[in-house]
């Protein structure tokens, strides 16, 4: 056998291997099939059914969250959860509001800028996202939905979060 006719076999003998090494039998291919199909159906129903936990969440006692707290300014705090961090803005017009400070879009913390327009902003600096501060509704970049509210009560002895609304809910 010739060096060239050998060299020809071992590129055929080659090309034969890695054919038969690539092929995935049709059983294979359904049983991956199946697999990816009820993994994605299983997500789904867990979903549905509410089973991961949304940040901003869940009932919790009242929570003082500041004695006190002047127009355009803002406090930090976690609400309901430990986990779940909120912010309480007054705005300069004496209204007192707070959501979640964890954006809708991918999880980023939401941020309040005072200096923003006429009654400022809650701002994802992730993606450039922008929330109404008197709605927390949204109205730049890419979040899907609203904020969830944090309602606060103001009482003689400071301001206290005693519930949430998730985004969409009517407010009580």
């Amino acid at each position: 056998m010739s060096v060239e006719e050998r060299t020809e076999h071992e590129v055929a003998a080659l090309r034969e291997r890695i054919a038969a090494d690539s092929l995935t039998s049709r059983r294979d291919y359904l049983r991956l099939a199946v697999t990816m199909s009820g993994g994605l159906a299983a997500g789904g129903v867990a979903v549905a059914a509410g089973i991961f936990h949304r940040h901003g969440e869940g009932a919790a006692p009242p929570k003082l969250v500041a004695e006190q707290l002047p127009p355009g300014q803002s406090v930090a705090f976690a609400y309901p959860g430990a986990e779940d961090r909120a912010v309480a803005l007054r705005m300069a017009d004496g209204t007192l509001v707070a959501y979640s400070s964890i954006c809708t879009h991918l999880a980023c913390g939401v941020l309040w800028r005072a200096d923003r327009g006429e009654q400022g902003e809650l701002y994802c600096p992730c993606h450039e996202g922008v929330f109404d501060p008197r709605t927390g509704a949204v109205t730049a970049g890419p979040p899907p939905r609203p904020l969830p509210r944090v309602l606060l009560e103001e009482r003689a002895d400071g301001i206290w979060a005693v519930g949430t609304r998730q985004s969409g809910e009517e407010q009580p």
